[in-house]
């Protein structure tokens, strides 16, 4: 359990003393340490779950990349016996209440839930705190499990609380369907008002990143994104409809491709990068816990995506070929359509251009 004193505003400001952390907001500080603080009572009271989104990926990485103050869970449960253990977790924790939103929950189609916790804040002003509990009601398709402990550096515990989790490579698949913007993923716009949703994108793009270092084993990767690729064309399924995972793992090496190209392209190519360019920049500005996420590691991130992308489009599930300072002096890409990605050569760090040659290579690009 995370001991109490991690709630208190002496903690807040200590942590925020660190200087790896100084651009940590406290307030937000505060809902991440309450995130994992209702993670481990809805464990302790019972519920049956497995965490996902990328607050999980906190106890997946181990360490803190960016900002997040929701949970994400997948269970099978019924709304009545739901909301009743939600009842012992405020009586058993420091919450005061929570509350469904009505508007958004147990409609037709996708079965979903979504509550907000409240809590006393320490911070300057003292407001009521919110969190989210975003809550998919059916069996997990993951096609692999772990435990993990609630452990990070801004908490400190007393005993251990595992949760599931999907490991790297299943949450990897997952996420590779969010990344998808002109088919099953995050769109440019979204609404009736078409709101810009460019910076959900990129942070898809940055958790991506972090991921593919981690990666050990491509079938996992593969068997999870053709599974959520299914399930999310099945979502959108009309009489008219022709997706299939292969398009859809298409839209995700094209849009890495329109990054690559920096605004370059014909006219919609151009538009979209202006789109992403926008969403990497209120990304980069305002969600990181340490270091940045501009452009030119937007465009290297994107390589490894794409790499990833080949590998499962044509089936190529042998390990990751990491760049390891390989020399990249004699390889040249000369196709008219790709060799656009030869100005990556010239950057300082040459993986981007070692990953799109292995990614072209495997799509029969290159002889």
């Amino acid at each position: 359990m995370i001991k109490e004193h991690c709630f208190t505003e002496d903690w807040l400001d200590t942590f925020k003393k660190k200087a790896a952390h100084k651009r940590i907001d406290k307030a937000i500080l505060e809902k991440m340490i309450y995130v994992l603080h209702l993670l481990e009572r809805i464990k302790a009271n019972g519920l049956n779950f497995v965490f996902k989104g990328v607050t999980s990926l906190v106890l997946l990485l181990e360490e803190g990349n960016r900002f997040s103050i929701d949970i994400d869970i997948i269970c099978n449960t019924d709304r009545e016996t739901l909301e009743t253990l939600l009842n012992t977790v405020i009586d058993s924790s420091n919450f005061k209440s929570f509350e469904l939103d009505e508007h958004r929950s147990y409609k037709e189609g996708v079965p979903k839930a979504h509550y907000s916790f409240t809590f006393d804040s320490v911070t300057k002003g003292k407001y009521s705190g919110t969190i989210l509990l975003d809550v998919l009601i059916e069996d997990a398709i993951y096609p692999e499990l772990t435990e993990k402990p609630v452990q990070t550096k801004w908490i400190e515990t007393e005993g251990e609380t595992n949760i599931t989790v999907p490991t790297i490579e299943a949450i990897t698949g997952d996420k590779l369907t969010a990344f998808t913007p002109n088919t099953v993923g995050i769109p440019y716009f979204k609404g009736r008002d078409q709101q810009p949703f460019s910076m959900e994108i990129c942070k898809q793009l940055f958790d991506l990143s972090k991921l593919f270092e981690r990666l050990e084993n491509m079938e996992i990767v593969a068997q999870s994104f053709e599974v959520f690729a299914v399930q999310e064309i099945e979502y959108r399924k009309t009489e008219t409809s022709d997706l299939t995972p292969k398009k859809v793992l298409q839209d995700t090496i094209d849009t890495c491709a329109i990054l690559a190209k920096k605004g370059k392209g014909s006219a919609d190519e151009k538009q979209k990068f202006i789109e992403l360019q926008k969403g990497i920049r209120a990304f980069g500005t305002g969600f990181l816990m340490v270091g940045n996420f501009r452009i030119d590691d937007a465009v290297l991130a994107a390589a490894h995506i794409a790499y990833v992308s080949a590998k499962i489009l044509h089936k190529d599930l042998s390990p990751i070929d990491y760049f390891q300072d390989q020399d990249i002096k004699e390889l040249n890409i000369e196709d008219p359509d790709w060799n656009f990605l030869n100005r990556l050569k010239k950057q300082p760090d040459k993986s981007g251009f070692y990953y799109w040659y292995k990614a072209l290579k495997i799509m029969n690009l290159i002889k």
